[in-house]
């Protein structure tokens, strides 16, 4: 992840505002804050204790802590489950569904991208938006109608089968969704293979608005 940073920062890049979407403790943050370091994170972060570590560790001012959930429109509150205790979790996500005592389920406010941040951005920020959202980072870009048109890159965490089935959309559905906002894939800041037998399960993929200067680039080598 950091050398995909790095790289772009190289080519010129420079956002002056991120945006992160799962902050969870600021392990993403911490990291792009360090290639990126005049830019202002608003970190989004629906946990209750990760909302106090991030208050307590990232305590500079141009970190700010949203505490909601992102979803689609329409939506104000969801329930998160997660079996990390302590009410921290590095893969809590949004459920529908009912669970044992053996997981933790929260109830979280919830908000859209739109809602949340479209109106305090304009296209002179060069936004990058990361999601990290356990398999619900398309519900969050129905929700990011107008701040898709303002982001220059996207850093999206996603799934290339639907893990224990539980219907959550894949790389490719994600991928459509932002082709038909502007976006081409720029690059793979992390490829996860399960270990068994390395089948290829999730990546964390660099989508680019078409316009950029990041693709102006196009020789061989």
């Amino acid at each position: 992840m950091s050398e995909s940073l790095e790289m772009m920062k190289q080519r010129g890049y420079a956002p002056r505002v991120v945006i992160d979407g799962g902050a969870n403790l600021g392990q993403w943050a911490t990291l792009a804050s360090a290639v990126f370091p005049q830019a202002v994170f608003n970190l989004i972060e629906p946990q209750p204790r990760c909302q106090e570590h991030l208050r307590a560790s990232l305590t500079a001012p141009r970190f700010r802590v949203h505490p909601f959930a992102l979803t689609a429109p329409g939506v104000h509150q969801v329930r998160l489950a997660s079996a990390g205790g302590q009410g921290v979790s590095t893969g809590a996500f949004v459920t529908d569904r009912e669970w044992g005592a053996d997981v933790d389920v929260l109830e979280a406010p919830a908000t859209t991208l739109d809602e949340l941040l479209a109106d305090s951005v304009t296209a002179a920020d060069r936004v990058l938006l990361k999601l990290d959202l356990e398999g619900h980072e398309l519900a969050a870009l129905q929700g990011a109608t107008t701040l898709l048109g303002i982001a220059e890159a996207l850093v999206i965490e996603t799934s290339f089968y639907d893990i224990f089935s539980q219907g959550r959309p894949l790389f490719a559905e994600i991928v459509a969704h932002l082709t038909r906002a502007g976006f081409v894939l720029y690059d793979f800041a992390a490829l996860y293979p399960r270990a068994r037998d390395q089948r290829l399960r999730m990546a964390d993929a660099i989508l680019v608005r078409t316009g950029s200067p990041l693709l102006d680039d196009v020789s061989w080598d």
